[in-house]
């Protein structure tokens, strides 16, 4: 069932309080309130190391963490870094492809070095943590990829979500985005970040950028939640039939940048494909976006592609994922059957979004919570990055967002 409240926080800073609003006040998810989709399953309202240990300590500070005065400046040397990406892929290591993980749990989406929309969320929603604001005792958390790229604080956010794997490896769980590969972090500026505030070659093949790479390419890439709610990055595009498919993927897992095989194909399609602009448009397609040649190898799916996913992989009955920008945080698709979950407010400081994440209840129902972007006085997404390599627009949803 559909609730008709979520939580949204409206602080300008760290010092005000969640309040409940009614889902149709949101520009863009009010307007999908129609009498189809008001069933749709979204209700609204091992030992630490010592690095890790000292990462959680000085990072993981919700409603305290501020940047360090010098942008080229990182708490950690790089020898320590090396040595959390070597714990961080042993973990990986034992895991499988495709989690199998339990409710209640919280679902994030794209954070893109974005460390400060992180604590933020933290801090109005708890915290991965035992101590005071914090409930990891009685919660899981998984993180949905793109981590790193873009922001100005991807070394902040990706060794803090190392960190927690490291010390909670089976209530912490994070899965593989586009962003998480050589291919594309060496031209979106996590490469370009290392270099400068870990003071290193990342050509050098035990580079930090290098070790965190190899980890990317052994993290799983989805995960199940109670057998119903299936998590990855991207999507199903047009070769994903079966979560076998996906379970049978393996590691390390390289990505094809022209897809020759239908192996490498589902691969493209789960870390990079879409879906379609709106619940009327069906089948595969083109992704003008992601594709502008019109190769066919990024693709867009619609909605019954998912309701066959779903039918073929039953009890499985919702998918969740990443990936886009979209404007209030989260958004349905497939009358309810598919949500788009994105963490980063104001993306590459253009956008004006909200971030969110999903918590899942134990009887299976989702509550977005959500936090809208702030006046800040320090930029924290990259201006040379947005200029080389502009940002992909949000979902194409009609929208007159209102900025309170």
């Amino acid at each position: 069932r559909v609730s008709p409240q979520v939580f949204v926080s409206l602080e300008k800073d760290f010092t005000h309080l969640v309040k409940k609003v009614a889902i149709e006040s949101l520009e863009d998810e009010g307007r999908k309130i129609q009498p189809s989709n008001v069933m749709a399953n979204v209700s609204i309202a091992t030992a630490t190391s010592g690095v890790a240990s000292f990462i959680i300590e000085n990072l993981l500070q919700p409603t305290t963490w501020q940047p360090d005065p010098d942008p080229n400046r990182f708490l950690l040397h790089a020898a320590e870094v090396a040595q959390l990406c070597d714990q961080a892929l042993e973990v990986f290591r034992s895991q499988d492809m495709v989690l199998r993980l339990r409710a209640p749990i919280k679902v994030y989406g794209d954070i893109h070095g974005q460390y400060l929309d992180l604590m933020r969320l933290f801090a109005r929603y708890k915290a991965p943590t035992d101590g005071d604001g914090g409930d990891i005792d009685s919660m899981d958390y998984l993180f949905l990829g793109d981590f790193v790229d873009r922001g100005s604080f991807s070394l902040e956010t990706v060794c803090l979500l190392f960190a927690l794997k490291v010390k909670h490896p089976n209530q912490i769980h994070l899965i593989r985005g586009n962003h998480e590969d050589s291919t594309i972090n060496g031209i979106y500026g996590f490469r370009d970040e290392c270099k400068r505030r870990l003071k290193e070659e990342p050509d050098d093949p035990d580079s930090c950028w290098n070790k965190f790479n190899r980890a990317f390419e052994f993290l799983p890439v989805a995960a199940v939640v109670e057998e119903r709610i299936l998590c990855l990055h991207g999507g199903i595009g047009g070769h994903i039939n079966t979560i076998k498919e996906i379970d049978e993927m393996q590691r390390p897992l390289h990505v094809a940048q022209i897809p020759q095989t239908p192996y490498e194909q589902r691969v493209t399609d789960m870390l990079w494909s879409d879906p379609s602009d709106n619940d009327s448009v069906g089948g595969v397609t083109l992704n003008e976006t992601r594709d502008p040649d019109g190769t066919g190898r990024i693709v867009k799916f619609g909605p019954d592609r998912v309701e066959e996913f779903l039918d073929v992989n039953k009890p499985l009955s919702m998918i969740i994922r990443a990936h886009e920008c979209v404007m209030d945080g989260f958004e349905r698709f497939a009358n309810g059957k598919l949500i788009t979950v994105f963490s980063a407010t104001d993306y590459c400081g253009h956008h004006k979004n909200a971030g969110a994440l999903l918590f899942i209840r134990r009887d299976l129902t989702i509550v977005p919570k959500l936090i809208y972007p702030v006046e800040r006085h320090l930029n924290t997404w990259d201006q040379t990055m947005l200029q080389q390599r502009p940002p992909t627009p949000p979902r194409p949803v009609p929208r007159q967002r209102r900025i309170g």
